[in-house]
């Protein structure tokens, strides 16, 4: 996820925060400090301002503790998979974990799955067990500790509760489709697991901008709306399932193919001593806008695009050659892929970077043969679906 910083690692894997965190964490300081029992602390009028910000403080801190947890469990059963995790990022609304090659099978997948509800589950009842075990005692001096284990024992037993809604892709979606995995081929699953995901966030996105049902009840007036972030999320999930929908479509169509037989292999290269005004009249004349750069050897350089080209507008372009302006850290980046690789491992690797663009090289001699591209690989997929 762009916009993010990494933090630190926890067993191998990155944590980032993303930009969106900066506003969410002040808004649940702010939740626990004003907010009404048995979430917030607005109600308990004996501590200071001062002293109800710090526990709201350390409050919002062990909740987006929890949500780490909560994708480390996914994460942790993931890596006992073979799953690579490139990284976790808590955001606005609340964590992802950003996995590779996510297991295809049923059984994996819903283990995988559960794991983040369970963990939820567990640090609720932990959280809960103490706020009522310390009540007992009837100290007065442990008040603000009960607080705030009520609040984030409930907190978190809505949250495993609300991700087992079975809304793909969140947790419960995803068990959903593990289920139907068992019964139907993988596409079909994923398919009717998406239309029960986006029939849920219509649903949510309607009852975010219901009128209260309690307070038009109790007082007959009507307050609108009943919850913008509840049509907040249901937007999201709608565009999240959407795009989990559209890549399992793609993964499937081109199950089976290689980068070899996908490839671009005629006019994709241009030598690294070219002047730039023949670089410029090549791509008019061919109508491309990216091409691979070789060595006099024939060895991969790196690529040149339009958008390099635009970097020295008003320069005497005939005193400077491809080299010259050449961007060496896509090389460094690992924008190359060999023939023999699939094409589902090209699309993969594209997704993961801001490339759109692969050099293809033979696996042996590491000579360049081609370039794949993004949108090669988007109009295969729907010409197979045709």
């Amino acid at each position: 996820m762009r916009a993010s910083i990494q933090v630190g690692r926890v067993i191998g894997i990155p944590i980032r925060l993303h930009v969106t965190f900066l506003l969410i964490f002040p808004l649940m300081v702010l939740m626990f400090a004003q907010g009404p029992a048995p979430v917030g602390l607005g109600d308990t009028a004996d501590f200071s301002r001062p002293f109800r910000y710090a526990l709201a403080l350390v409050a919002a801190f062990l909740f987006f503790l929890s949500l780490l947890l909560h994708e480390l469990s996914h994460s942790y059963v993931a890596m006992k998979y073979g799953t690579k995790i490139r990284n976790i990022t808590l955001f606005i609304f609340g964590g992802l974990a950003l996995m590779e090659d996510l297991p295809r099978e049923p059984d994996k997948e819903w283990r995988i799955a559960i794991a983040g509800p369970l963990m939820s589950f567990v640090l609720g009842g932990t959280f809960l067990a103490a706020h009522f075990g310390l009540s007992r005692g009837n100290l007065l001096q442990f008040e603000p500790l009960l607080i705030i284990l009520f609040s984030i024992g409930l907190l978190n037993v809505i949250l495993g509760t609300f991700n087992l809604l079975p809304a793909f892709p969140m947790d419960g979606g995803r068990v959903l489709r593990a289920f139907l995995a068992k019964r139907v081929q993988f596409l079909t699953a994923t398919k009717r697991a998406v239309f029960v995901g986006k029939a849920f966030a219509l649903v949510m996105g309607i009852m975010g901008f219901m009128p209260d049902p309690f307070i038009l009840i109790t007082r007959g007036e009507i307050s609108i709306p009943f919850n913008p972030w509840l049509s907040i999320i249901a937007v999201f999930l709608f565009i999240a399932a959407t795009e989990e929908e559209t890549a399992t479509v793609a993964v499937a169509a081109l199950d089976g193919l290689t980068v070899r037989e996908l490839m671009r292999a005629n006019n994709v290269c241009v030598p690294a001593d070219m002047p730039l005004p023949a670089l410029r009249a090549k791509m008019i004349a061919e109508k491309t806008t990216d091409y691979a750069v070789i060595d006099g050897s024939g060895e991969y350089k790196g690529f040149i695009s339009l958008a390099e080209l635009k970097k020295h507008t008003g320069e005497p372009l005939e005193l400077l050659r491809v080299a010259d302006v050449l961007p060496f850290e896509d090389h460094e980046r690992g924008a190359v892929i060999v023939q023999q690789a699939s094409a589902i491992e090209a699309l993969k690797r594209m997704s993961g970077t801001s490339k759109n663009i692969l050099a293809v090289v033979d696996g042996e001699s590491g000579q360049i043969r081609g370039i794949i591209t993004k949108r090669d690989l988007v109009m295969v997929v729907e010409m197979l679906r045709t």
